[in-house]
């Protein structure tokens, strides 16, 4: 059995659990901010070591030079010449080996003489320093480590005589060493490793190098010995190190000594911090310490301040079950407590559970009207009266299971007018509203009694009836819902002309899911739909096998894009009177990798309406002006290029700011692109389409209409278009020379089309014949297989100057 837990104790466990954890939170960030500044104090302290160290080094070395100088200044008479110098050095050496801590000298001339030297070998640096001093004629100086490590001092001199010589002075560190050891307070080492050591291998193979006390040293040594083995030289040189031992808390530092060398030779910085340690540790206990109390605090404080409350949360607590079980009137019969002089929280929570108790007796009484109509609601459409979606599923569901034991088939239709979105967009949605409502009395005139009918959505309807498996009434019901709707409908004296295509599917299989069954009617209607509508169609595994086709053509073409699969071919355009080559047409062509040419009749139609076809639209736009930039560096320049678009991009907002930019970066005239369209195209929407041509005719864009006689334009609207080519369409070119029909089909397209001041393009032309007798009826362009059939642009380019001569295209000129 559980045992009850009062709100105010669960409310006071949260704020104490909330405590803890900002507690911990707050002490936590305090401390890291404490290490953060402990750790920041050590780096000051390891970046002002070197600052130290370099200054020391520096000044020492200033005034071992101001010496000299003041020699050179004060001694004229032993400056006279080399000879001098070295005299003076080889008298004046004890005073500076004792006064300077001068360990040698040597007097050279700034490549390879030596005049004067103390030591009994001259290593090869002293001669590469004396060159280098030599050059830049400026001192420097390196500390180098032999046997012992010493400051190498290296400075130009001129004697009396105007000769420059080279002195190079090798002093002690014993003094940088003192003065380091006074501002830093820390114990010093140089470290040296043998050459070819890395940084990143442990302390071990750096030994201590003179000069330093016996002492010293093996105190140096004995603090190497203990430090940790993964400890790497380039951490040490980087970060530094805190040790840790009996005798207290240091503070390594490692710096090159030399870093212009390059040498394995670091000095070491022992510092002794063991009192800053303490006291870090010291002040980080008396922070936590201060968390624990104010914790203890403020929890006891929460726990005398909720008792109070405790118990009339309770009573209050005891009495709210009532309103669940709805005993409205034993709860008004508790009577609660109330203070006499303020007006607290568990007050008007009391005054709120009185209030609630109305308001739930009221909401009971509505609750019980309304369920019966929401539940209506659920299952039934608003509008039509017909059932909705969820009746549906439930239904199907239903008459699913009943297959298995009587051995019928279910048809599912799914009905859908076609065209239906002008009816909203011209009349609006109240008028469609009416439509669809006495469209679905129609649909429901032409059912049987056991037929159901239901609203799926918009304006799609669905018919479910059941019958034995060797009937097959559905093409039967179909045709009649189809004919019924010949008849216009009659809304406030307008009437509307529409058609339906409709969807059919059928099963007797009772393990099919619902969604599959109304999928499946769904892919039959617009397989309607794509032939033209106003009839029905029956599903098939072939059409879910075209529709999953679509799809994965359209992830195709999507990769095809994206690895530049695409491409164009040309076909010439020449003026038929002389040969003359004034353009070409650019025909799209897929290369795929594995199923080599995929012909444009077989994807176009699939991707018409989707974002890929845009996408391609563009890429051939801007296609074109590439091509017409390359035929003006071959010095084929006031050629064309005609490029279909579709009608989606026609219609798209992005067509005219993409050809402006087009325009812009290519600085290309626009009347050598022809934008073509379809007649279908110019249809579709007959008002926006003449304002897009408008804008681009502005701009200096041509229009040909593509496949003219084929489609549904009229000379209407042919005298409003800003057209100034009509292309014939191949199919009354080829039947010029056998059908009188034909014949004069072109030559009344021609004439008229010229009328209206036009050109005129020939498509298709594919013999001699054809050729010379559309020169006779003086039509101006033509293109065609026997022309030149279409072309890979990258074989145009190369093959012009072999078809062309004196711009006509392949003796074409020479036709009778």
């Amino acid at each position: 059995m559980r045992r009850y837990l009062s709100l105010p104790f669960k409310i006071m466990g949260l704020f104490m659990a909330f405590l803890l954890i900002a507690s911990i939170s707050l002490t936590t960030l305090w401390m890291e901010e404490n290490n953060q500044d402990y750790a920041f104090q050590q780096k000051m302290l390891r970046e002002k070591d070197q600052q130290q160290f370099q200054l020391i080094r520096d000044l020492l070395r200033t005034r071992v030079e101001s010496w000299f100088e003041s020699f050179l200044h004060f001694q004229a008479e032993h400056s006279q010449n080399s000879g001098g110098i070295a005299a003076f050095m080889e008298q004046e050496f004890e005073y500076l080996q004792f006064e300077w801590h001068i360990n040698n000298l040597w007097l050279l001339d700034g490549k390879d003489k030596l005049y004067f030297t103390t030591s009994t070998q001259t290593p090869n640096y002293i001669y590469e320093d004396a060159i280098k001093a030599s050059k830049t004629q400026s001192s420097f100086s390196h500390i180098r480590c032999a046997q012992e490590c010493q400051q190498l001092i290296s400075m130009p001199i001129l004697t009396q005589d105007g000769d420059m010589l080279i002195l190079s002075i090798g002093s002690s560190l014993m003094e940088t060493f003192a003065a380091l050891n006074r501002s830093t307070f820390a114990k010093l080492a140089i470290l040296s490793a043998d050459p070819g050591i890395e940084n990143t291998k442990g302390l071990a193979n750096l030994k201590v190098k003179m000069p330093i006390s016996y002492s010293n040293q093996k105190y140096m040594q004995s603090i190497l010995e203990q430090l940790p083995a993964e400890l790497t030289i380039k951490e040490l040189l980087e970060n530094g190190y805190r040790f840790k031992n009996e005798q207290g808390v240091y503070l390594l530092s490692l710096m090159p000594v030399d870093p212009e060398l390059g040498n394995q030779t670091y000095l070491l910085f022992v510092h002794d911090i063991s009192e800053q340690s303490l006291a870090h540790v010291q002040y980080q206990n008396k922070v936590f310490l201060i968390s624990i109390v104010v914790v203890l605090l403020c929890s006891m404080t929460l726990i005398l301040l909720s008792m109070q409350f405790r118990r009339r949360l309770l009573l209050l607590a005891g009495q709210l079950p009532l309103l669940a079980s709805k005993k409205y009137r034993q709860f008004r019969t508790f009577k609660f407590a109330k203070s006499r002089f303020f007006i607290d929280e568990i007050e008007l929570l009391q005054d709120s559970a009185c209030l609630l108790a109305d308001e739930l007796e009221s909401m009971d009484r509505k609750i019980e009207l309304n369920t019966r109509e929401l539940e209506n609601i659920a299952m039934y459409d608003r509008l039509t009266g017909l059932p909705n979606r969820n009746m549906l599923n439930h239904q199907l569901k239903k008459q699913l299971a009943s297959l298995k034991r009587d051995g019928n088939k279910i048809t599912v239709m799914l009905l859908d007018f076609d065209k239906f979105r002008k009816v909203n967009d011209s009349y609006g949605h109240q008028m469609g509203d009416s439509f669809l409502a006495q469209a679905a009395r129609r649909i429901r005139s032409c059912l049987r009694e056991s037929d159901m009918l239901f609203r799926f959505g918009g304006d799609e309807f669905i018919v479910v009836f059941v019958e034995k498996a060797i009937i097959d009434g559905a093409p039967i019901l179909a045709s009649k819902i189809i004919d019924s709707f010949r008849e216009p409908i009659a809304i406030d004296e307008l009437l509307f002309y529409t058609s339906c295509s409709i969807g059919i599917t059928t099963t007797n299989d009772a393990t099919i899911s619902v969604d599959d069954l109304v999928r499946q009617s769904d892919i039959a209607m617009y397989s309607s739909k794509d032939k033209g509508g106003d009839q029905y169609g029956v599903f098939t595994s072939n059409m879910l096998t075209a529709v999953i086709r679509k799809v994965e053509l359209e992830n195709e073409v999507r990769n095809a894009l994206e690895q530049d699969q695409f491409s164009f071919a040309l076909q010439p355009q020449v003026r038929i009177d002389s040969g003359k080559l004034i353009g070409f047409e650019a025909l799209l062509r897929w290369v795929h990798p594995e199923r080599g040419f995929v012909p444009p009749d077989e994807f176009i139609p699939l991707i018409e309406n989707t974002e890929n076809m845009l996408k391609i639209g563009y890429w051939g736009l801007k296609k074109a002006f590439e091509i017409l930039e390359r035929f003006d560096e071959l010095g084929h320049s006031g050629l064309k290029v005609a490029i279909n678009l579709s009608a989606s991009q026609f219609l798209d907002p992005d067509l005219l700011p993409f050809l402006r930019e087009q325009v812009r970066v290519f600085r290309r005239s626009p009347s050598q692109i022809e934008l073509e369209i379809t007649e279908r195209t110019v249809v579709a929407d007959i008002d926006h389409t003449l304002d897009i041509m408008k804008q681009l005719k502005e701009m200096g864009f041509i229009f040909s209409i593509d496949d003219f006689g084929t489609g549904y334009s009229s000379l209407a609207y042919l005298r409003q278009m800003p057209v100034d080519i009509i292309k014939i369409d191949r199919s009354f070119v080829s039947g010029m020379n056998d059908s009188s029909a034909d014949m004069q089909i072109v030559s009344s397209t021609i004439a008229m089309v010229q009328k209206l001041g036009m050109q005129v393009v020939a498509e298709g032309i594919e013999t001699s014949a054809q050729f010379k007798l559309l020169r006779e009826l003086q039509c101006e362009i033509g293109q065609g297989y026997f022309i030149s059939r279409p072309i890979p642009e990258k074989e145009v380019y190369s093959s012009l100057s072999d078809k062309l001569k004196l711009d006509v295209w392949d003796n074409l000129g020479d036709i009778n």
